[in-house]
């Protein structure tokens, strides 16, 4: 008698990478929610120092807490703000020599990595999703040089700001916290960061926005309350009053159906006032790892969509808000071609086509808002083509964005068989969209 063999348990990786702190969440492939990785069994600590040490006598390194113990005794040489050193590319000194700030955020990346060992083999994750605050052309750079060193078994390696992360969470939350708006106050004693989701139900799909904005009313000087207990108190109450004027105007005139309180900043509970607020008409929950837990649900995504995330698009800083295409006749019909979609990432957005010119020396592209209106045209003109007969120039055709709002056109002339050779003249333009 044959037995079939048991499919291996998948999983997929969210990983938030934060200036200060990172954590790492897993969706394995017979779950349907995530969890967060620990870094101490059996307790819910989810954060994971963004740092490293290297040993004064020796090329020896630490990360993570271990690295923080470390350097809080004086013992090693600290090497800390990897994301903003990464992110400005210059070589870091440490103890003399000079080191790449990519190559050492690679090395923190892939140290932490291995903490997933008691969990799962590295072999068997399917897709990784890094999600990080500030997600610009830099960043995406960053990742993609970071995720090149790392040498993961798969290429199903993705980037999405904290605001998508955000999204997917959500939609994997019961409904009735989500109809309306969503707020989530991001808080570790500094800047507080507040997220807001909304959607347009006038719309199909139904589109989603997040919008952030920053406050420094509740910064706290190092990070940390003053150890005088009256000091504390007294600190503690005036921030109670800020946050409340926060809360009360990020609420006001609109159905807020439910608020998250994330990051450590919020373990102290010292806003009794805005508590009682937020709570009379709206659900309140208090955690850290939505970030993280919402990129590895987007990894699934990516994988095997969900019917739920059809009926929603996202429009966000770092998307598309037009859809781009371009008009062909296929065997004698006129159709409309999609070279890329609204609501896509700038930095993934891209489209390759080959196509014969009837006539002439013009292409042109139509670009549509999601949030309506008529298409408007883009004409992009090849300057010095070769004069051919009609339908015998063909050409490639290649887009893709350069920022959120430039898309870049390459035309490449390919000829036409023996008849007319490709004369390797190219044309690249940029449009704004």
């Amino acid at each position: 008698m044959l037995f079939e063999g048991r499919k291996t348990k998948s999983f997929v990786l969210g990983y938030d990478l934060g200036d200060e702190v990172s954590q790492i969440s897993y969706l394995a492939s017979d779950a349907d929610m995530p969890e967060t990785l620990s870094v101490l069994a059996g307790a819910e600590l989810y954060n994971i120092p963004t740092t490293l040490c290297r040993r004064r006598d020796v090329n020896q390194w630490f990360f993570g807490k271990e690295a923080a113990r470390r350097i809080e005794n004086g013992d090693d040489i600290p090497v800390l703000h990897l994301v903003e050193d990464a992110r400005k590319g210059d070589p870091v000194t440490i103890a003399g020599a000079e080191y790449d700030p990519v190559a050492l955020l690679t090395l923190f990346i892939k140290r932490s990595l291995s903490l997933l060992s008691m969990e799962m083999s590295l072999e068997h994750i399917e897709a990784v999703m890094f999600t990080t605050s500030q997600l610009d052309q830099r960043m995406v750079e960053v990742l993609g040089k970071v995720t090149a060193g790392l040498g993961l078994k798969t290429d199903q390696v993705f980037y999405q700001s904290h605001e998508e992360s955000m999204y997917n969470y959500m939609l994997y939350q019961p409904e009735d916290l989500w109809s309306r708006m969503v707020l989530a106050c991001d808080y570790n004693l500094g800047t507080m960061s507040l997220y807001s989701m909304s959607l347009n139900h006038n719309t199909s799909p139904v589109v989603a926005t997040v919008e952030r904005r920053n406050y420094d009313e509740l910064e706290v000087a190092g990070h940390s309350f003053p150890e005088d207990t009256g000091e504390k108190e007294k600190m503690q109450k005036l921030m109670d009053e800020d946050f409340l004027h926060i809360m009360t105007q990020a609420c006001d005139q609109k159905i807020v159906t439910s608020v998250f309180l994330l990051g450590d900043g919020f373990r102290e509970k010292w806003m009794p006032r805005t508590l009682e607020f937020l709570c009379r008409t709206r659900r309140v929950f208090q955690g850290n790892n939505m970030f993280s837990k919402g990129a590895s649900i987007a990894a699934r995504e990516r994988l095997t969509p969900s019917p739920v995330f059809d009926k929603y698009v996202l429009l966000g800083d770092d998307k598309l808000r037009a859809n781009v295409g371009i008009t062909l006749t296929k065997q004698g019909v006129e159709c409309y071609h999609a070279l890329m979609d609204a609501g896509v990432n700038w930095y993934e957005a891209a489209a390759q086509a080959e196509m014969i010119l009837v006539s002439g020396n013009e292409i042109t592209m139509q670009k549509v808002s999601l949030t309506g209106g008529k298409p408007e045209m883009m004409t992009m003109v090849l300057d010095g083509a070769e004069e051919r007969p009609e339908r015998t120039t063909r050409i490639r055709m290649k887009v893709d964005m350069i920022s959120v709002s430039q898309m870049r056109v390459q035309i490449e002339d390919l000829g036409f068989g023996e008849l007319y050779p490709a004369s390797g003249k190219t044309w690249t333009q940029t449009f704004d969209l």
